[in-house]
């Protein structure tokens, strides 16, 4: 089978069309060519039967004729006139009852008895097979025979005869299969031709008028592909934008600062300036490292389907990484887990989610506590982190999850937070909402999740 699969894969769709269609054509043109041939063969072997036997009854209504006095052994088979009317091929014997033969063709004696000469029978004479018909009139008996071999040269002329044209023309309809599969596929040579031609950048989709009905459906799916193409080259293109616009402001931060520190003496200045650069250092960083698990995200390279460790563990190291934010005391922890349960999500991703949120919350809430909060609904788990800010509205919150959208122009971080969840979400069938209420606002993060025991 892994022969033949390699074979089917390596044939073009023009010959194993041919295949297909010329080998159902030959093997229904020879099952009919067959069975026209069978029926000629029987119906030749009746018709030549029935010469046998008409030739016995013409001699023998002739013989009748005669009367039976002037009949005898002493006549010659040259002159006589009963055999003159036979046709070619064909060979009499006229004998009585008693074996005495009458009348026959040179050398042709038929010595079987009566039981076996009457009726049709197949003799061998001289190594010579020949098929007989024996008639019985008054006390003679008339043999009417030919020659087998005589019976099977005329059968193969007649099959030749007609088996010729059925093989000619057999291989003029594959000649003809060949050329009309040729011109049935041009369509996909000039969609072939259609694409080659295009520059690397077109990607507009192709015109259902300019092909068959049958390539529709293909064209229809390329159509999607390019579409889809087409928006990750815009959407790549927009990124590519937007990052080199935002690395540029830390950069040039850097390259100021370090400016100001070198025509510094020194003092307070000087360590001003250099405190300023190593922030715009530590903001690029983070900016990198947030493009980079973007990037990832968008080609799909993670290759870890679910997590492997407890949300509680998750999150006592997103607290270890927090810990020397200033504002690190004002975090509130609160599981209302019940068991052991693991996130259908990778570890790294799910704390990277829980930290930016966390650090969203810490920047845009200047005071107050801010809440984390663990449950586990309907085979989810839910985080779920509050503040005592003021929030976003529905829209703004749409916004934030947009790449590099800070809610004021003159606001610091690298505006990918939001997008890196929202992200992650879309990756692993999460969901992410938010809600204003009383006590403040409510980031609700979730993920499918399964018990510790379920294998």
């Amino acid at each position: 089978m892994g022969l033949v699969s390699v074979w089917v894969s390596q044939v073009s769709l023009r010959k194993r069309l041919l295949f297909i269609l010329g080998g159902t054509f030959a093997l229904l043109w020879s099952i009919a060519a067959l069975w026209l041939l069978g029926d000629l063969r029987q119906e030749l072997e009746r018709v030549l039967d029935q010469r046998l036997e008409s030739s016995a009854h013409m001699v023998a209504g002739l013989l009748e004729q005669i009367p039976q006095s002037q009949i005898s052994p002493d006549m010659s088979p040259f002159t006589n006139p009963l055999l003159g009317g036979l046709r070619r091929g064909l060979v009499c014997q006229v004998r009585t009852l008693r074996g005495e033969v009458l009348v026959r063709t040179p050398n042709m004696v038929f010595a079987q008895p009566e039981e076996e000469l009457l009726g049709f029978s197949n003799s061998s004479v001289d190594g010579e097979e020949w098929r007989t018909f024996t008639v019985q009139r008054h006390q003679l008996l008339i043999t009417i025979g030919d020659r087998l071999d005589e019976r099977e040269h005329l059968q193969q002329v007649i099959f030749l005869a007609a088996a010729l044209p059925v093989a000619l023309a057999l291989i003029g309809s594959l000649v003809l299969i060949w050329f009309g599969i040729g011109q049935g596929l041009s369509p996909l040579n000039r969609l072939r031709l259609q694409l080659a031609s295009r520059k690397a950048d077109d990607l507009a989709p192709i015109e259902l008028q300019t092909v068959p009905v049958e390539l529709n459906p293909l064209v229809q799916t390329l159509n999607q592909l390019l579409t889809r193409l087409s928006a990750l080259l815009e959407r790549e293109r927009r990124f590519n934008d937007d990052a080199a616009h935002e690395l540029r402001t830390p950069l040039t931060a850097i390259k100021t600062h370090l400016q100001v520190a070198s025509m510094a003496g020194g003092g307070t200045q000087l360590a001003s300036s250099l405190d300023k650069a190593e922030q715009a250092v530590e903001r690029m960083q983070a900016m990198l490292e947030h493009l980079l698990l973007l990037s990832r995200l968008d080609e799909n390279a993670n290759q870890d389907i679910e997590g492997s460790s407890q949300p509680l563990e998750i999150v006592r190291q997103v607290l270890e990484h927090l810990f020397a934010h200033p504002q690190f005391a004002r975090i509130e922890v609160e599981s209302c887990l019940q068991g052991p349960c693991i996130a259908r999500v990778p570890d790294r991703l799910l704390g990277m989610s829980i930290r930016n949120l966390l650090e969203n919350a810490l920047k845009y809430a200047p005071s107050g506590a801010v809440k984390l909060r663990l449950e586990v609904l309907d085979e989810r788990l839910y985080v779920r982190v509050t503040d005592t800010g003021a929030g976003l509205d529905e829209q703004q919150f749409v916004d934030a999850q947009k790449r590099f959208w800070r809610l004021r122009a003159n606001n610091e971080g690298s505006g990918l937070g939001l997008s890196i969840v929202s992200a992650v979400c879309q990756r692993y069938k999460g969901t992410l909402t938010a809600e204003k209420h009383d006590e403040g606002f409510t980031v609700s993060l979730s993920f499918p999740c399964q018990s510790a025991s379920t294998p």
